[in-house]
C-alpha cells in the first residue's frame, strides 16, 4: 500500500481565503485572486507563514492524537485570518505593475 503525506492546513486556508475575500470589493481583489497565478501565490504565501498540520494516508493504524486536528484553535484561526489579510495586501502591491497591465487589456476587450 502506498502512503501519502497530506497538508490538512491546505483545504483550511483555501475556505478562509475565500470567506476573507467575500469581505473585499470585487475590483480589484476579487478579481486580481481569481487570477490562478495570483491565487496560487497567495496560498503559497499564506502556508510559509502558519503552522502546518500533516497527516500520512493510507496508514492502517488510527492518528494518537485526533483531537490535534482541524478545526484549529481559536488563536490559530485568528492568526491565520490576520495573516490572509495582510497576505492579500502583500501580493497585490507585489503585483501591482502586472494587474495594472492586465485589468487595463482586459477593460479594452
Amino acid at each position: 500500500m502506498s502512503h501519502e503525506l497530506i497538508n490538512l492546513t491546505l483545504p483550511t486556508v483555501i475556505l478562509e481565503i475565500e470567506n476573507a475575500l467575500n469581505e473585499y470589493p470585487v475590483h480589484p481583489y476579487q478579481s486580481a485572486f481569481s487570477i490562478h497565478e495570483l491565487r496560487q501565490k497567495l496560498i503559497a504565501h499564506i502556508l510559509s507563514q502558519i503552522p502546518n498540520r500533516y497527516a500520512v494516508q493510507g496508514v492502517q493504524e488510527p492518528p494518537k492524537k485526533p483531537k490535534a486536528l482541524y478545526p484549529p484553535p481559536t488563536k490559530e484561526r485568528l492568526y491565520m485570518e490576520t495573516v490572509i489579510h495582510g497576505s492579500i495586501l502583500h501580493i497585490l502591491r507585489e503585483n501591482a505593475d502586472s494587474l495594472s497591465d492586465y485589468f487595463s487589456l482586459n477593460s479594452r476587450i
